[in-house]
């Protein structure tokens, strides 16, 4: 699927909620419940703002990248699916954060 994001949208795919805790220990799954992290798939060029007097456009970049791992809002989203997968598009704003490995 090819998607080109505009402004600052991005498009992530949600990963699905781990099924063991950091010690090892299996934790029941509950299917209503969705972890707000995933992994950016489609980044839009940045928001633009300008001057009207000068009559000049800039664009702020996206502080994200594709392919990083992240935590966002859980909410001002929007959601659909595609191929059984799960995917959340919202504005860069919305993204709490970075997770580094």
């Amino acid at each position: 699927m090819e998607l080109k994001t505009l402004s600052d949208i991005v498009f992530i795919r949600r990963l699905p909620p781990e099924e063991m805790s950091a010690g090892g220990i299996a934790l029941a799954y509950d299917p209503d419940y969705k972890e707000d992290i995933g992994i950016v798939e489609s980044v839009g060029p940045g928001k633009t703002y300008g001057c009207k007097s000068c009559k000049t456009e800039h664009r702020r970049a996206v502080d994200v990248k594709v392919g990083d791992k992240v935590i966002f809002s859980t909410h001002g989203h929007q959601m659909f699916y595609r191929a059984g997968k799960e995917y959340v598009v919202l504005r860069e704003p919305s993204i709490i954060g970075v997770i580094e490995q």
